[in-house]
């Protein structure tokens, strides 16, 4: 089976609408005060990337990733020129890509563009043997798995059987002690919404200094708190060590949403300060390149929670054919959201529980994608 057509489409899929874009959300930028308002002010391109690759026996496998026109330049000015024509092996591929790209970026947006060609790839090869990819991945045999809840609503979700309920911190250290009473107060909401002996976590984005999240931790000290999400950059490897050190040893780090690569999680896993790795397939190089992270991490005992899982259907086929012990990530986007059902209808999940994905027909957009991709120019190869 060789890939006749690499295309790539940048669609708006409504992101920036979503509550967490237009909500008080700490972030990286929240120290500039026109920033700190809402997200959506400052975030990346926001449109969803979609990947199609057309096989020369007339498969279609379908990816799908962040970044916008940034991604899609990427795949089609230059992974495209390389791979149309080539037998459509997803291992020899991702190698070749993540190799083409080296020189310039081994992380970030790059690998965002790899991870949605190489999930189109895994797509395409289980499309061509009719099974579905929790299958071609090894099989399991659960029907379902447990999901921890993101939310910035949590009496929705009270007494629902979740692992845990999540927030998304509205403050960092520059909102002062009022800022940081904000939060505590909130993760006491939290608490009361999950009930006695639930765990809760919070989400800052990148957004705190170690002393920050130190304080943060004490002041929450009588709470169930679970664990602190990207609480300080990645980089900031001594940081994270002041962190563990003089934290509580019962809330763990989680850490690795912004890990796009093998290479990035193994120099966070180096640091000895991870409690849960979280990985995004569709960030971290996809179906090939999360499973060289999830091997990695086993060797050295960390649990890996795939970063929000439940709208990817490739993370859940991976959790559950991949995970000895796996629970995954739901991230509440309201009722309804075009978000729940990019590649494949929304995920099942009732009373804290997600179904496994079972269908044999693979990934496909919703109508508004593939039009999309029907009325859009052919995109020009680079060279």
């Amino acid at each position: 089976m060789k890939i006749r057509a690499i295309s790539a489409r940048a669609v708006d899929c409504g992101f920036q609408k979503q509550a967490l874009q237009t909500t008080r959300v700490a972030s990286p930028m929240s120290r500039f005060p026109r920033f700190a308002e809402a997200r959506a002010s400052w975030m990346w391109p926001s449109k969803k990337t979609f990947v199609r690759v057309e096989a020369d026996n007339g498969f279609v496998g379908w990816g799908c990733t962040n970044g916008g026109e940034i991604t899609e330049m990427i795949v089609n000015s230059h992974l495209a020129r390389l791979f149309e024509g080539e037998a459509a092996d997803a291992a020899q591929i991702h190698a070749q890509a993540t190799a083409s790209l080296l020189p310039n970026d081994r992380s970030g947006f790059a690998m965002m563009a790899v991870a949605a060609l190489d999930i189109a790839l895994w797509d395409l090869q289980a499309k061509a043997q009719g099974k579905a990819l929790v299958d071609l991945l090894g099989g399991s045999e659960l029907e379902t798995l447990p999901v921890y809840m993101t939310t910035g609503r949590p009496e929705a979700f009270a007494g629902g059987g979740w692992q845990g309920l999540k927030a998304a911190a509205p403050y960092g250290p520059e909102s002062g002690d009022e800022g940081l009473a904000e939060n505590v107060a909130l993760m006491r909401r939290f608490a009361e919404a999950a009930g006695p002996d639930q765990p809760i976590m919070i989400d800052a984005f990148l957004s705190w200094d170690a002393d920050y999240t130190l304080r943060f931790a004490e002041a929450c000290k009588d709470l169930p708190l679970a664990w602190i999400e990207d609480p300080i950059p990645p980089q900031d490897v001594e940081g994270l060590r002041k962190i563990r050190r003089e934290m509580d040893p019962g809330i763990a780090l989680a850490l690795g949403n912004f890990a796009f690569s093998y290479a990035d999680a193994a120099d966070l896993l180096r640091s000895g300060t991870v409690g849960v790795l979280q990985p995004d397939i569709a960030w971290a190089g996809g179906i090939t390149e999360t499973l060289r992270i999830l091997a990695l991490a086993e060797a050295v005992d960390t649990e890996v929670i795939l970063h929000n899982s439940c709208e990817q259907p490739w993370a859940l086929a991976m959790a559950a054919a991949c995970q000895s012990k796996a629970r995954v990530e739901c991230v509440d986007r309201g009722e309804s959201s075009p978000l729940y059902s990019l590649l494949a209808p929304r995920a099942d999940i009732a009373n804290g529980q997600v179904a496994v994905p079972r269908q044999i027909s693979g990934f496909a957009p919703p109508h508004f994608v593939s039009a999309a991709f029907e009325a859009a120019p052919e995109p020009s190869k680079g060279g």
